[in-house]
């Protein structure tokens, strides 16, 4: 008895982006893989069964095919979450604080820094620079510290000028710099848009960031952040 095995074709390329069509395409592709694949394996000649690295390779073929198909499924879902694809979605940022890492706009009122000193540190310090580039202020902090307050007054008792400053997190072992990192804050969001698929958030003080930056969002203060 002659049993002709069903070829067994490669997976179709799986194109496009994380959106509905795309997905719904590679899961049909998917389903298709596995029809085919099954049906050769009950077909296949007993005699002449399928070699094992002619399977083996199917299997990677429909690995790669399943994984695709999650892959898309993620990154939808990741969009959906992260896009702000309607007006209610933009909407639900208006008006909050989010935490970000970003130059600070000194008022006069003490500022709440956010800290994040290298894990392989043994002192970090907290620095603080001005439009200019110049430093102002260098502060050691607690390598556990986590937030702090930053009063915006210099060495002398003085209170620093109103404008922006830079305030960054020093690490170090011994007389080493291991690295600085900017500290974060938290900001007012006053306008929420798209651009392309990524959404953009207005800050009250004009800066302007991708709404993957934020680290931590929380209802508006009455004081203001």
């Amino acid at each position: 008895m002659n049993v002709n095995p069903v070829a067994a074709s490669p997976p179709p390329p799986v194109s496009g982006s994380a959106s509905g069509p795309a997905t719904k395409s590679a899961t049909s592709d998917f389903q298709t893989f596995l029809t085919l694949l099954t049906t050769q394996l009950k077909n296949q000649d007993p005699l002449k069964p399928l070699e094992s690295s002619a399977f083996v390779a199917q299997l990677a073929s429909f690995s790669a095919v399943e994984q695709q198909v999650r892959t898309n499924d993620t990154l939808g879902q990741i969009k959906s979450l992260l896009g702000g694809a309607s007006a209610t979605g933009l909407s639900s940022w208006i008006g909050t604080d989010v935490r970000v890492a970003k130059d600070a706009q000194f008022t006069g009122a003490p500022i709440d820094v956010y800290l994040a000193p290298d894990k392989q540190a043994d002192r970090a310090d907290l620095v603080v620079t001005d439009a200019t580039g110049h430093i102002v202020q260098r502060l050691p902090i607690g390598l556990n510290e986590t937030v702090v307050q930053w009063a915006g007054v210099a060495p002398d008792g003085s209170p620093l000028a109103p404008g922006r400053y830079k305030l960054a997190v020093e690490s170090f072992q011994g007389s080493t710099l291991m690295g600085s990192k900017q500290a974060s804050i938290y900001a007012r969001v006053q306008e929420a848009r798209l651009d392309g698929d990524t959404t953009k958030l207005v800050l009250a003080d004009g800066t302007v960031i991708a709404a993957d930056a934020v680290t931590a969002i929380r209802g508006a203060r009455a004081t203001g952040p």
